[in-house]
């Protein structure tokens, strides 16, 4: 009985190891040929796409497209000062002694409509630069990934 269990107690872990090894292979290799996450935040992914894309784009398309990226940055770093400022003056009125809750409402609709205008304003002049396209720029752009 001993020497049957002896034999195949090798044979399992030899399968199992190999599973284990190819499944870290595939891990290897996935990451090493996949596409670089873009980094985190608005900005950074929205630059990322336009990185992507411009190259299918001609080069006024890809022109018109990087400078209205470039317009738009200071409504990126004010959408990320808004944040930042938000939590402090969440915190602040969480410890507040008395907790006031119109005031922690208040600061909630702040937020809220800072950044319908942001947004508002985004998409105005998201509209625009689609408008200043060539029609061979704006079907490239419909045929890509869209984020």
């Amino acid at each position: 009985m001993t020497p049957s269990i002896r034999r195949r107690w090798p044979w399992f872990l030899l399968i199992g190891s190999l599973a284990l090894n190819m499944l870290a292979g595939g891990f290897v290799v996935a990451h090493a040929f996949g596409p670089p996450p873009p980094p985190p935040g608005p900005e950074h992914a929205l630059e990322h796409f336009i990185d992507r894309i411009s190259s299918r784009l001609s080069p006024d398309d890809a022109a018109i497209v990087r400078k209205a990226m470039d317009d738009a940055r200071p409504m990126f770093v004010r959408m990320q000062v808004s944040r930042e400022e938000f939590i402090p003056r969440l915190r602040t009125e969480l410890m507040a002694n008395p907790f006031d809750p119109n005031r922690v409402r208040a600061l909630f609709d702040g937020i809220h409509s800072a950044d319908e205008k942001l947004r508002t304003d985004l998409d105005a002049r998201v509209v625009d630069t689609l408008s200043r396209l060539s029609p061979e720029g704006r079907l490239r752009l419909a045929e890509s990934r869209l984020p």
